[in-house]
């Protein structure tokens, strides 16, 4: 374990031009040694046993082929490790056959590789095993009879439930640009606006290890190694990561009314009627935040699910679509080029290779100031939110094999448009 490091770096340029100020400020950020937790009983799919020149997944993948092209009742394929695993006996073909049924035939065909994996290193000795006098009694590991080695697919085969460790090999970095351009009040009129540029990429944006690290979902997922050989997989963009975001404040008070650019003139009764308006508000518009496609299969990891390949796929393929009076963030086209990946893979996408809707919210407000006598005044304000009713929506679902996949469940992270009406007297 390493002390966590952060190094940052920044330049800033800010020039004033009477009343309004420029600034361009870089920002950047570069994390190391960060502390994160991960399941450490992973099962290794590429497991070998000595004395048999295959591979599990070499294995698991003859099985499969044979499951394809002969159909799940029919059995041509009897691998030496497979039968030596739930047998003892490389040649004892009944070990293929009870594979098959423990690891389900189905879920084979799928590539379920990791689960498959799982379900051999944690199988108990049944009554039937001790009759075949492959084991002494039941309860017991089976392939620390059959093999003699409880650790061919775990480090831990004891914790069944999985063994969270904490670490400090995850890492960071952020690169940002922003534009700054703010006017003091002159005339009325006072706003600040920013742009900014940036990109965010880690290997973790969040750690789950005080829920459950190995918990499959998507949010966590998106935070557990996929490979703990290989840590570097999951470095991508940020889960937070917006590439482009724009915001600003401002507020007018409008040139109407008595001692005003207009109607300076004005009668008392006009400028009750003109005069003392003022408006402001807030807007914001940024870039969807990244998310990952999930195959919804453990071809790799019995503890997160494997990616989506995707062919031909670019980030920005999301678009919002009205199918069946439904909103899609993939059309048909799009949802067509996704396929699970092979076993043993984590899927060409990644992590967070697509990008959500955008998010955009305008606030505005309209006061109206009543001077009724010397010491008493009222003010009138209409407060709107989400002045356009403009929804943003939150992310589809990005699971393949769901029958609603790239659709979006009328989930929305803003705000309905909300009018209020308020009224004041001071004296």
């Amino acid at each position: 374990m390493t002390f966590s490091q952060i190094h940052e770096s920044s330049l800033s340029f800010q020039r004033e031009f009477k009343n309004n100020v420029h600034e361009v400020n870089y920002i950047g950020k570069h994390g190391v040694h960060l502390l994160g937790a991960y399941n450490t009983n992973q099962v290794n799919i590429f497991a070998r046993v000595p004395g048999v020149n295959q591979s599990f997944l070499e294995a698991f993948n003859l099985i499969r082929e044979d499951i394809r092209v002969n159909g799940a009742n029919t059995i041509t394929v009897n691998p030496a490790l497979i039968n030596l695993l739930y047998t003892g006996n490389p040649n004892n073909n009944a070990g293929t056959a009870t594979f098959r049924t423990a690891a389900t035939t189905n879920s084979i065909l799928l590539g379920n590789a990791a689960s498959a994996a799982l379900i051999t290193s944690q199988r108990l000795c049944a009554a039937a095993d001790v009759t075949n006098g492959i084991c002494t009694a039941t309860g017991g590991q089976l392939i620390a009879r059959t093999v003699n080695n409880p650790f061919v697919f775990q480090n831990y085969p004891q914790f069944s439930g999985g063994l969270n460790v904490f670490d400090s090999n995850d890492y960071s970095k952020y690169d940002g640009l922003q534009f700054i351009f703010k006017r003091r009040i002159s005339a009325g009129l006072g706003f600040q606006f920013a742009y900014t540029l940036s990109k965010s990429k880690d290997n973790r944006s969040w750690d789950p290890s005080l829920s459950t690290v190995s918990t499959g979902s998507v949010q966590a997922a998106s935070s557990t190694p996929f490979d703990l050989r290989d840590r570097h997989l999951n470095y991508a963009w940020s889960d937070f990561d917006r590439r482009h975001v724009f915001q600003g404040t401002y507020t007018y008070d409008l040139p109407f009314g008595r001692g005003r650019q207009f109607g300076k003139d004005s009668s008392a009764v006009v400028d009750h009627i003109i005069g003392g308006w003022m408006f402001s508000g807030t807007v914001i518009k940024q870039s969807g935040r990244p998310f990952t496609v999930y195959s919804g299969l453990n071809t790799l990891s019995n503890v997160v699910q494997s990616t989506a390949d995707c062919s031909g796929c670019e980030r920005g393929i999301g678009k919002l679509v009205l199918e069946s009076g439904r909103n899609f963030w993939f059309d048909s086209a799009a949802r067509a080029k996704f396929s699970a990946p092979a076993p043993g893979s984590i899927g060409n996408t990644g992590r967070n290779f697509f990008i959500a809707p955008v998010y955009f919210q305008w606030d505005a407000s309209l006061a109206k100031n009543f001077r009724i006598t010397e010491r008493v005044r009222f003010d009138l304000r209409v407060d709107a939110r989400n002045v356009l009713n403009k929804p943003s929506f939150d992310n589809p679902t990005a699971v393949i094999n769901s029958t609603i996949f790239g659709r979006i469940n009328d989930s929305v992270t803003n705000n309905a448009r909300r009018i209020q009406f308020s009224g004041k007297v001071s004296f």
